[in-house]
């Protein structure tokens, strides 16, 4: 009775592993066509940062506004 359960056993794990390997292949397939098709409609390309230093320059000129209305000095941040 031991062997014939020993057998079934094993071959229960035998049959596990090669559906575990199965799954992997049909997720990693999917996966794979999921980001080639990505790729190729240009959705998974990385977008360009735009540095300008003129931008940074003209924002700390308008952070704050300062005038005098004839009865003191009106500071606007």
């Amino acid at each position: 009775m031991r062997n014939i359960l020993a057998v079934l056993t094993g071959l229960g794990l035998v049959f596990a592993a090669f559906a575990g390997v199965a799954l992997a292949l049909v997720i990693g397939t999917v996966a794979a066509g999921a980001i080639a098709l990505a790729r190729l409609t240009g959705r998974f390309q990385p977008a360009m940062a735009k540095a300008s230093t003129a931008a940074n320059a003209d924002r700390s000129r308008t952070e704050y506004r300062v005038w005098n209305d004839g009865r003191g000095t009106i500071i606007d941040m």
